[in-house]
């Protein structure tokens, strides 16, 4: 089966570790765009960011934003989950913690989730949440988020494919970190970078040794000279 699409995390994927875009890894999209593989860029970033980002790098496929919170295809956005459990668990952690709790800027134009900074381990935040029903906290590698249970990158893809009129079988995926883990799950072949963990690596399909962006652009010669298949589900 040929590959229709590829579903790309943006932040440690097409970024370096310092979230500068990968000059490789954006000439590598702009290949795989003209040979008519149509890039889905997933993302745990707000529609208004992903969407331009997609425009100016030239990325055809649907965004994927707020974790799979949020799907746009021309035009269509779908929302997938509810804000409100995200901002009372917010709420609930800045009554918690007060200024070790740092909002994201970009917040205010959020739809489904919250996202935040702060120097609280995982393991503590996760305990103080554990009475907030139907949340979860998720840790990018960049930021926090707080979101609803049902969401995540997976269920976006789902939504994605359809609104593109394509199977999901007809879908690579590649990303870095566990935020990724669903997005992979969902695809007809999931991609891990050198730089994941352990847990998104143990899903994948493949791995390229390589990290990042230089990851990336790997991946996408692999693509390009059909040294990468799809598996049979």
């Amino acid at each position: 089966m040929k590959v229709k699409a590829i579903a790309v995390d943006v932040d440690g994927t097409i970024t370096d570790a310092r979230m500068k875009l990968s000059l490789k890894a954006i000439s590598a999209i702009r290949r795989l765009e003209a040979s008519g593989i149509r890039v889905i860029l997933a993302s745990g970033n707000t529609l208004c960011v992903v969407k331009t980002l997609a425009t100016y790098i030239g990325c055809s496929g649907a965004c994927i934003c707020e974790g799979g919170g949020v799907v746009e295809y021309r035009g269509e956005i779908r929302k997938l989950g509810s804000r409100n459990l995200a901002m009372k668990a917010l709420a609930k952690l800045k009554k918690l913690y007060g200024n070790a709790i740092e909002e994201s800027w970009s917040n205010p134009y959020r739809l489904v989730d919250v996202a935040f900074h702060s120097s609280l381990s995982m393991e503590e935040l996760s305990k103080a949440l554990k009475r907030v029903k139907g949340v979860k906290l998720l840790f990018s590698g960049f930021a926090y988020h707080l979101v609803d249970a049902s969401v995540d990158k997976g269920r976006g893809l789902r939504v994605a494919s359809d609104l593109m009129d394509i199977d999901l079988d007809e879908v690579v995926a590649v990303g870095d970190s566990d935020v990724d883990i669903e997005l992979l799950k969902a695809s007809g072949l999931g991609v891990a970078l050198g730089n994941a963990p352990r847990s998104l690596k143990r899903v994948a399909d493949v791995v390229i040794a390589r990290s990042y962006g230089e990851g990336f652009a790997k991946f996408g010669s692999m693509i390009l000279k059909g040294k990468l298949e799809l598996r049979k589900r």
